[in-house]
């Protein structure tokens, strides 16, 4: 049966109550591989409380609606996350009440057989109402095309034909994924190796969220390492998945304005991360 489209775009969102602590920001950049070397003072202001610094994009796991897809009527069970993208307004408070509200932006029919797609917003706004971060998740909704909407858009990313202009190297903690599932996503496929198995994967996978943060991380240590606060916005697709104890290799070109990259894993020579595109202050 074909999706309801007026009960997507109409679906209702709790407000989702957000206050980050110390501990809570720390623990996110660990899970990035952000400490990696103690005696680094650009790590140390994100995992350590002297000074301690939020990463950018920790809006990334906060004030997340959970699973909602079910109650709008559509099937979770052939959903993907296709694409994010994060804008930071400005530097996330720590240990102040924050809001975050979510809405269906967008809603795209790709036909019966390749299914749909579904964008969805969430908006990060302190006490006094004031925006902190925007955030857009791109779903692919593989069972519910076919309703009659129009197609989704195209936005003509395509890798520059001329070297890039540098690249950064991340090597990924074996044990990143249990260490970044303690941000809130607990989904077993993280974690349970035959879980992993069960669904098709050889051995538990990273999150995609933690994959998209590290290739922020890696941008920011190439062209903004002394002031991390300096990225703006972030997007890209997800095109595979990745491994834990595998490494990221996150390739750049800067172009007017905006930096395009993509990431790849070095063990598998794969693209994993397409589409991407940074701004920074």
């Amino acid at each position: 049966m074909p999706l309801d489209e007026t009960r997507v775009r109409d679906f209702d969102f709790a407000d989702v109550p957000v206050k980050v602590g110390e501990k809570d920001a720390m623990l996110y950049a660990l899970g990035l591989g952000i400490g990696a070397d103690p005696l680094d003072a650009r790590a140390l202001r994100h995992v350590y409380e002297k000074d301690l610094q939020v990463f950018p994009t920790m809006p990334l796991v906060l004030g997340s609606p959970g699973m909602w897809f079910d109650k709008a009527g559509l099937d979770y069970r052939k959903l993907v996350h296709g694409a994010q993208a994060l804008e930071v307004v400005r530097p996330l408070p720590l240990d102040d009440g924050m809001v975050a509200r979510s809405k269906v932006v967008g809603l795209w029919d790709r036909g019966a057989e390749k299914g749909a797609v579904v964008d969805v917003e969430r908006v990060l706004t302190d006490t006094a109402g004031a925006v902190v971060a925007r955030l857009v998740s791109t779903y692919a909704l593989r069972g519910d095309g076919g309703f009659g909407g129009r197609p989704p858009e195209r936005d003509g990313w395509a890798r520059p034909e001329r070297a890039a202009d540098g690249a950064a190297v991340l090597p990924i903690l074996p044990q990143a994924a249990l260490l970044y599932r303690l941000n809130g996503d607990m989904n077993p496929l993280h974690a349970d190796p035959e879980w992993a198995k069960a669904v098709g994967f050889e051995r538990p996978i990273l999150h995609g969220l933690c994959t998209f943060a590290m290739a922020a991380r890696g941008l920011i240590e190439q062209l903004s390492p002394d002031a991390p606060e300096a990225l703006r916005a972030i997007s890209g697709r997800f095109s595979r998945p990745v491994f834990p104890g595998e490494t990221l290799r996150v390739t750049f070109w800067q172009e007017a304005g905006e930096v395009l990259f993509e990431a790849s894993v070095e063990e598998r020579d794969l693209v994993v991360l397409t589409g991407g595109r940074a701004r920074f202050a």
